[in-house]
């Protein structure tokens, strides 16, 4: 079995438990800062945040500044607030940003931030909260694309890509 096959099936066997696991972010409640602007950053622990549009194997994907692939997760399906339990967030960081997202040149939907209960604020592009995925290697890689159908890569738009 190749590293990749492997990676990927080890990331989904965590999806797969945890979304058996009884112990998720609430879904309800919090606040939500917003604001529409664009700047870079890796999906975890970043100051300032510039997303980009980068080409993988599925098409132009949104990206962190590194061109790592970012995911939205469904269950969020637009919420302020994270529904990702807490032993996924490991393998699936979500993007952070202490100031105002920056967007990089194609990218035309709405650009937020959304605070989470534990007081960090989270970027959010086009209602969608953004995560990271510890199963690609390297910039343009989208191994987290359709995982347990939960998991998905983010157009232009703003949107899922359905591979």
């Amino acid at each position: 079995m190749s590293k990749r096959t492997f990676g990927i099936v080890v990331a989904f066997a965590v999806v797969i438990a945890a979304c058996g696991s009884s112990g998720g972010s609430s879904s309800s409640g919090g606040s939500s800062k917003k604001t529409t602007t664009s700047t870079t950053a890796a999906p975890a622990d970043a100051t300032s945040t510039t997303l980009q549009l980068v080409d993988t194997t599925l098409g132009k994907v949104v990206a962190d500044s590194t061109g790592k692939t970012l995911y939205l997760y469904v269950p969020d399906a637009g919420a302020t607030v994270s529904k990702v339990s807490a032993n996924l967030l490991a393998a699936w960081p979500p993007v952070k940003a202490d100031a105002t997202p920056t967007l990089g040149p194609g990218l035309t939907a709405k650009v937020s931030t959304a605070k989470q209960p534990n007081g960090e604020e989270w970027v959010a592009y086009n209602g969608h909260l953004l995560y990271g995925f510890t199963g690609d290697a390297k910039a343009g890689d989208v191994n987290g694309n359709a995982l347990g159908n939960l998991w998905y890569a983010v157009t232009a738009a703003g949107e899922p890509v359905q591979s």
